[in-house]
């Protein structure tokens, strides 16, 4: 600070010791208000973060594990940032994984290698295409081969519709695999509602 000549030394040696603080306070204000942010741009990211599906690997094996159990292997063909299949992972899929069903997701990027129905190595997009699917999100109910054994679920629709065709997929694709006994239940408490969807008859 320049020195005022009509000012005693002490008044502006003061003045210089009080603006000093009060630039401390204004930078350690500033920081708290990046940091608090920064924060909140943190948590609002983990708030949309999405929910996790098994991602497919392997889906000879996996089907063959999952007819073991007299269930057709759900496979859900997803795209990043897909909105609606955030919606539909959230509300219905996870429960299903949680209920014992063996539900697994494809990416349908040329750089997500895994294992076909052939056992041999394939990518999301060319499983896509062999599959005819054009929009995610996708659903298949398949059982050893690759086969479909109950009628697909494409994009999102009706919320209050989806459930019941997710069901009767399951347990169509039971029967068609050959139990005998009504496909495993699922907890009604952990039901939301669902995000959307129809089968492929009612598109």
């Amino acid at each position: 600070m320049q020195r005022n000549p009509m000012l005693p030394k002490s008044t502006v040696s003061h003045l210089t010791q009080f603006a000093l603080r009060l630039q401390a306070h204004v930078r350690a204000w500033l920081w708290t208000g990046v940091m608090a942010i920064g924060l909140s741009f943190t948590l609002a990211g983990l708030s949309r973060a999405d929910t996790p599906l098994p991602a497919a690997r392997d889906l000879q094996s996996s089907a063959a594990q999952a007819a073991s159990r007299h269930q057709p292997l759900v496979v859900m063909f997803s795209l990043p940032g897909c909105t609606y299949c955030e919606r539909l992972r959230k509300s219905t899929y996870q429960w299903l994984v949680k209920d014992g069903y063996m539900v697994q997701q494809v990416e349908m990027e040329p750089d997500n290698r895994l294992l076909g129905f052939d056992g041999k190595p394939t990518t999301g997009k060319a499983l896509a295409q062999k599959y005819g699917v054009q929009l995610a999100p996708t659903v298949l109910f398949l059982g050893p081969g690759g086969r479909e054994v109950a009628d697909r679920l494409v994009g999102a629709g009706q919320p209050d519709f989806y459930q019941a065709f997710v069901d009767r997929a399951l347990k169509e694709g039971a029967a068609r695999l050959g139990a005998h006994q009504e496909a495993p239940g699922r907890s009604q408490a952990s039901w939301a509602p669902v995000g959307g969807g129809r089968s492929k008859a009612s598109a």
